[in-house]
């Protein structure tokens, strides 16, 4: 397992100012839609779609600007060793085919015991089109869940979703809310789904088309 490492003012500070606004430059604008109330004796489990190797940024400022909490974040081995500098920010791997991944994941169960700590997940366990209608959840996330039942944390939704319209630049908005309902994984899978859903109808919303080419709600 490639351990991530402890940042230091100066990573933290580069970080943010240079590789994240370099990242995140593709933009025409990063909007967050939702408020959040982030409790400071709680670890924070942030779970997100993942759609591009942009995500990692936008969870990073997401950390930083929202929730701030010290960032932390799973990500799959094959790409963290395409951005290998990345463990030096707060990312550590797992590798669903390797014996390691137990390891990865009793790792996440130890962070989320500190309240200090926003930890970041991509349930899919991989980059999928952002077109899909549904999100699936790995079985990793029960696993965790299962080491740390006493443990006090809050449990939230992220969907991030692009746009140009009247931009040369995507806008990307991301949505939030708190799920508050058990921590087992069918059950948050089905309420992350009407929750990306929802989101997904909002933003046809956008620039106002005829309601009958909106999705309709089920």
């Amino acid at each position: 397992m490639i351990k991530d490492y402890p940042p230091n003012k100066i990573v933290k500070w580069i970080a943010a100012n240079i590789v994240e606004r370099w990242v995140l430059r593709h933009f025409s604008s990063i909007k967050f839609i939702g408020d959040l109330n982030v409790a400071k004796d709680r670890s924070c489990l942030m779970l997100m779609n993942h759609y591009s190797y942009n995500d990692g940024a936008i969870l990073h400022r997401v950390c930083r600007s929202v929730l701030k909490k010290e960032f932390k974040a799973m990500s799959v081995e094959s790409q963290l060793k395409i951005f290998p500098l990345l463990k030096y920010v707060g990312c550590f791997p797992i590798d669903r085919k390797s014996r390691k991944m137990i390891e990865s994941l009793n790792y996440a169960a130890g962070l989320l015991r500190d309240p200090s700590i926003m930890l970041g997940l991509y349930p899919q366990a991989g980059m999928y089109s952002m077109h899909l209608n549904k999100i699936h959840f790995g079985s990793g996330l029960n696993y965790i869940f299962k080491r740390i039942k006493e443990t006090p944390l809050q449990v939230f939704f992220g969907v991030t979703l692009l746009d140009y319209l009247e931009n040369f630049k995507p806008v990307a908005r991301v949505y939030f809310m708190e799920y508050k309902g058990i921590n087992e994984v069918e059950e948050m899978e089905k309420a992350y789904n009407q929750f990306y859903a929802e989101c997904k109808r909002k933003q046809q919303h956008l620039f106002n088309p005829p309601e009958r080419v909106i999705d309709e709600v089920k």
